[in-house]
C-alpha cells in the first residue's frame, strides 16, 4: 500500500532557540540572496503547498503565507515538541491528513527527490521514516504517521527531548539517500556552518 502525497503535510520546525548560532531566528540569515527559510519553503513547495511552520516567537514569523503552530509543551523541549505540536494541528485543522513530513528551519539544502526517495521506500505497517546519508541519519527530516500523538505525548511528559530514544519504541525504517547527496542534508547550527554553507551552490 502506497502513500498518497494528498495525506501528507510538511512542517518547517524553528521553534529552537538558536544557542549555538549565537541566538536569534537562524532561519532569516540569507544565504545566495534569500533567508534560509525561504530557501526551504520554496523546495518544499515543488513537493506541496500544504505547509506549516513550528514556532515559538508569533511577532517574528507573522507576515509568512503559512500557518503557524506553537508547542503545547512549555520549556522548549526540542523537535519532539515541534512533532507534536504539528501531528495535533493536523488532527484539529486538516483531518484528512495521515502523515506528518518535518524538516528543520536550517536545512536550506533539501535534495530535489526528497519526497520520491521516501514514498518508494515506505513499506506497510512502518509508522516512522527516517532520512539517511552516508550512514548519518537526520531524525528530524521525517515522516511521523498521525497515530503517533498519544505515546508522543507520553513521552513528552517524561521529559525526554530525545529522537531516536522514542523513536526505537514504534515501526521505524531508515531511507537511504546516495552518498553524493550528503550536502543536501547540511544543517547550519554556528557561525562557521555558516561561512561553509555559503559556499555551496544552493
Amino acid at each position: 500500500m502506497n502513500i498518497s502525497k494528498e495525506k501528507i503535510l510538511f512542517a518547517i520546525l524553528a521553534g529552537g532557540q538558536s544557542k549555538r548560532f549565537g541566538g536569534g531566528y537562524k532561519t532569516f540569515t540569507k544565504i545566495s540572496g534569500k533567508t534560509m527559510l525561504n530557501h526551504i519553503i520554496k523546495k518544499l513547495s515543488n513537493f506541496s503547498n500544504d505547509i506549516i511552520i513550528n514556532a515559538n516567537n508569533l511577532d517574528e514569523f507573522k507576515g509568512l503565507n503559512h500557518n503557524i503552530v506553537r508547542d503545547q509543551f512549555e520549556g522548549f523541549l526540542g523537535p519532539l515538541a515541534g512533532i507534536h505540536a504539528s501531528i495535533l494541528w493536523i488532527i484539529n485543522n486538516q483531518a484528512e491528513k495521515e502523515w506528518l513530513f518535518t524538516v528543520p528551519s536550517d536545512t536550506p539544502f533539501l535534495p530535489s527527490n526528497l519526497l520520491d526517495v521516501f514514498l518508494s521506500s515506505y513499506t506497510s505497517g512502518t509508522e516512522i521514516l527516517i532520512a539517511r546519508s552516508n550512514n548519518r541519519h537526520h531524525p528530524v527530516i521525517a515522516m511521523w504517521h498521525v497515530s503517533l500523538l498519544e505515546s508522543l505525548e507520553k513521552e513528552l511528559k517524561l521529559n525526554n527531548s530525545k529522537i531516536m530514544l522514542w523513536v526505537k519504541k514504534h515501526k521505524y525504517k531508515f531511507v537511504d539517500f546516495n552518498v553524493d547527496q550528503e550536502k543536501s542534508f547540511f544543517n547550519i547550527n554556528t557561525q562557521d556552518d555558516l561561512n561553509n554553507a555559503k559556499k555551496i551552490n544552493i
